[in-house]
């Protein structure tokens, strides 16, 4: 996929005011964030508790005309233009992603996930989602799943077009999204909890275009508050027919086998080689300021076969942790000494000989090209280099990237005992 420019994001206050002004509800709620924590491909919305709420709207209100009968109202108009196929089809830009950035020049690209779903009323939901134009996951599933799809392009997939029918959606105002001129339209609203099992207000908005009048954005709203992720970009939307959305059931993906993952040892840096079978990187006994505290093995599994009490697959991989350890030796970079603050500075460096779905957080089966790395969130990152995947997590974006920068291989043998850190001279494994 095309690397993008961060998307832009509105706010309530930036709404200029329709006239005339059509009823609103009692406030209007921003976008809530979607968890992605596992970052696996597919989002995981939080519980629903709670009903859905009517729009407060009269039928004139909601039927406001846009330019005089001839054109239609606004929420005609934005209906014609998905068509009448029996199949929805969208294709949504999310609002999380990762800057990938040349390690020598220092230039970054964003890059984006993006969701595709095809949605029959009343029927299932096929969804495909791709990270770089890398398929993450496809999965078909029924449309009252909720737990399986992000609220708020569920409420896109399964309720725009019907809020737009039946009169429940309410023009809320004009605004300007990537670069257009548009209206929002609310397309529902609800009361449920969150994962504290507090209640709150939730509610759905699609951004149309004010000459086209097609989907442009997509935002969730809770609580008059905006959520950090902003705005999803609608690339694609129209209706298409029933043979083109697939869905019949797809295989059972990994994501439903039992699955474990273990770290052990404490290991030398030739040891490191060993395990991996060819010579292991490191960024030497320190950097930015760290030095070399352990050295263990991973081991990742999936698939549990009870009659041969063993796993299906079993991978390995080293981990160099740089930093401070606690008195078990276990990396001490979740917490300052106090158990309070910021965490302590730490570098921690993974590498695998595969690319398999445990290995890294945030996105499967992709790795930027060797020369690059792409950073999440500002402290954790995968890339590749000299035949190895890797996944860092550090302290601050410049500790990662100055250990991504001196990646070399390991020594074929250790330097001597002296110079090798007390920590990681513990029984191997």
């Amino acid at each position: 996929m095309e690397a993008l420019d961060p998307p832009e994001t509105s706010t309530p206050d930036k709404l200029l005011p329709l006239d005339p002004q059509p009823t609103r509800w009692e406030s209007v709620i921003d976008a809530a964030t979607a968890n992605r924590k596992r970052w696996r491909w597919l989002v995981r919305a939080v519980s629903v508790a709670g009903v859905a709420v009517a729009a407060g709207a009269s039928a004139a209100a909601l039927a406001w005309s846009f330019g005089g009968g001839a054109h239609g109202t606004v929420l005609q108009r934005a209906a014609a233009t998905l068509g009448d196929r029996p199949v929805l089809h969208f294709v949504i830009r999310g609002g999380w992603g990762g800057a990938l950035i040349d390690l020598k020049t220092g230039s970054r690209n964003y890059l984006y996930a993006t969701e595709e779903f095809w949605y029959e009323q009343g029927g299932r939901i096929h969804e495909i989602s791709r990270f770089a134009g890398v398929a993450q996951g496809d999965a078909t599933y029924s449309a009252d799943r909720r737990s399986s799809l992000n609220q708020k392009l569920g409420s896109l997939v399964t309720r725009y077009r019907q809020s737009l029918r039946d009169g429940s959606a309410l023009v809320l105002g004009r605004d300007v999204v990537e670069g257009q001129q548009v209206y929002w339209i609310r397309i529902d609203s609800e009361m449920r909890t969150d994962a504290h099992n507090r209640l709150h207000k939730w509610a759905h908005d699609v951004a149309v275009s004010k000459e086209t009048f097609e989907p442009v954005a997509v935002r969730e709203m809770r609580d008059g508050k905006p959520g950090p992720n902003g705005n999803s970009i609608v690339l694609k939307a129209e209706s298409v027919p029933k043979s083109e959305g697939n869905f019949a059931r797809m295989p059972r993906d990994s994501s439903g086998l039992p699955l474990k993952i273990a770290w052990m040892g404490f290991l030398t840096p030739s040891e490191a080689s060993a395990v991996l079978g060819r010579p292991a990187l490191w960024v030497g006994h320190s950097v930015a300021g760290l030095d070399l505290a352990r050295i263990w093995k991973d081991e990742r599994s999936e698939g549990y076969k009870r009659k041969r009490r063993g796993w299906a697959k079993t991978y390995t991989g080293v981990t160099f942790f740089y930093g401070t350890l606690d008195e078990n030796g276990d990396p001490a970079s979740s917490r300052n000494a106090s158990g309070a603050g910021p965490p302590m500075p730490f570098v921690q460096v993974s590498e695998s000989r595969t690319l398999d779905s445990l290995f890294q957080r945030v996105v499967t089966n992709y790795s930027p090209a060797e020369g690059s790395i792409l950073v999440f969130d500002a402290r954790i990152a995968i890339m590749r280099k000299d035949g190895l995947y890797f996944a860092l997590d550090a302290s601050s974006e410049g500790a990662l990237l100055a250990a991504a920068r001196t990646l070399q291989r390991v020594p074929s043998r250790d330097t001597s005992p002296g110079s090798v850190s007390p920590s990681i001279r513990g029984p191997s494994i």
